[in-house]
């Protein structure tokens, strides 16, 4: 069989790269191992900021929302809490199942074939392009190949020999466990996620109370996959679960299907380059996370999206090579809304964040020296701002630990150095490699100086 695209994966990335073609009057197939009735079953947080759905001008019908959310409250090892209101914290609970649904709906609608049950072997390549897939029993071709088959994609695997694309090291992930369970008692700041942060307990990651309706929570917790690290199903029934929310709690089935289960999840930057001939990398497929939570519905949304609409763009001029697809790169890079130019920053930040011990985030947390603003700043920008005037303040605030003080001047250096290399993103292939030279530097300098906080069990 041939098409104009084919894209691997019906998840968020899948579904919306698939309609976006379909719309553009593209024939689109959509491959995907689930069986139709199950996609959009997936084990994930379900928490998706409103900032996504406005940079694609989408708005998900009102009974695919559980919950409205206002807010994020930070605690750290001694429970210390920040409470960030409003701004770009501000999103939505999902019934991530009916959600998916909805998506793929939209593509069928729009002219998708779908292929479910047909799981991606590898890619096709003929003279260094993606020219389709080898699935299950059969070969199927076209002009241009999305990946969002997600972190264990087979398609990414295979090319990385072939192109040179970085594979992604198991330090770069977290293995998380998740439930959605119904809770007897009050939740407190109903519309407000919680994030826990101890080292000690959760390394490398966090432990997450998400309010998913008025009666019940999505909870788990994620550990960075390095050294002798714990079983996060274990970790969170010796730990959150036991909290006065949680007496009397059950965990919830959707249409028979009990809703807790692991999953791996990449913490880390996205790929140095999201194209090849003939291909382009969409959601987890190509890394494009929060590196901080691992987020990434709302992104997987999105560069879906940009995803099919630069390869559309592509297939009308008739030049589907790696430099027809590289406006996807430099749109992920240079805009100033970019999670390219915001996540590979933030991931620097997310290296030094995790080689804290549990003193450190509890000396941050009481001292002042980071504040609400601050985080706010972060975690939707990239950026570790902080004026002279206040920086001075705080400096006195640090003296107590001079260590932590230097390692924050080191660390706010090297994120706007790795900012600064994103917005000089090379207009084409050509120059490439030698930025790609400068940003590994700035990583293997920051990796060499911060290494994973690890505690003894």
């Amino acid at each position: 069989m041939e098409y104009d695209v084919i894209v691997a994966g019906a998840g968020s990335a899948g579904c919306m790269a698939a309609y976006t073609a379909a719309k553009r009057n593209f024939d689109v197939c959509l491959v995907e191992a689930k069986p139709k009735e199950i996609i959009g079953d997936k084990i994930c947080g379900n928490a998706i900021s409103n900032d996504h759905f406005e940079r694609i001008n989408f708005k998900p019908p009102r009974e695919l929302i559980t919950n409205e959310i206002e807010g994020l409250i930070l605690y750290s090892p001694s429970l210390t809490s920040w409470k960030i209101p409003g701004g770009k914290y501000k999103g939505v609970m999902i019934d991530r199942k009916a959600f998916g649904q909805y998506l793929l709906s939209l593509a069928l609608e729009a002219g998708v074939e779908l292929k479910d049950q047909t799981p991606v072997i590898r890619p096709l390549v003929e003279e260094n392009f993606v020219e389709g897939l080898e699935v299950k029993n059969e070969k199927i071709r076209a002009m241009i190949t999305i990946d969002a088959c997600g972190l264990n994609s087979p398609i990414r695997k295979n090319l990385s020999k072939i192109f040179g694309i970085e594979e992604i090291e198991e330090k770069d992930i977290n293995l998380a466990y998740r439930e959605i369970r119904k809770v007897r008692k009050k939740i407190e700041d109903e519309n407000y996620c919680r994030i826990y942060l101890n080292p000690d307990k959760f390394p490398g990651g966090y432990a997450w109370i998400f309010p998913q309706t008025e009666d019940s929570v999505n909870v788990g917790l994620g550990v960075q996959k390095i050294g002798n690290y714990p079983n996060p199903k274990e970790r969170l029934y010796q730990t959150i679960l036991k909290f006065d929310l949680f007496d009397g709690s059950e965990i919830i089935s959707i249409d028979g299907r009990k809703q807790a289960g692991g999953m791996n999840v990449p913490t880390r930057r996205s790929l140095y380059s999201l194209v090849e001939n003939g291909i382009l990398f969409a959601g987890e497929a190509g890394c494009i996370i929060d590196p901080l939570t691992g987020g990434g519905n709302g992104q997987a949304l999105v560069s879906g999206k940009l995803a099919a609409e630069i390869a559309c763009n592509a297939l009308e001029k008739g030049n589907v090579s790696k430099e027809s697809l590289w406006e996807y790169n430099l749109k992920h890079y240079t805009e100033k809304d970019g999670y390219g130019l915001k996540y590979t920053s933030l991931d620097i930040f997310r290296i030094f964040l995790q080689s804290l011990s549990p003193k450190d985030l509890d000396y941050i947390a009481n001292s002042g020296i980071i504040k609400k603003d601050d985080l706010l700043i972060l975690t939707t920008k990239g950026e570790l701002k902080i004026s002279t005037k206040d920086g001075i303040k705080r400096f006195f605030k640090g003296i107590g630990n001079i260590r932590l003080l230097k390692n924050f001047v080191y660390v706010k250096k090297i994120m706007e150095e790795v900012r600064e290399n994103c917005l000089s993103f090379p207009q084409s292939s050509l120059e490439f490699s030698k930025w790609k030279e400068k940003i590994e530097l700035s990583f293997s300098e920051a990796k060499e100086k911060f290494k994973p906080y690890q505690p003894i069990f």
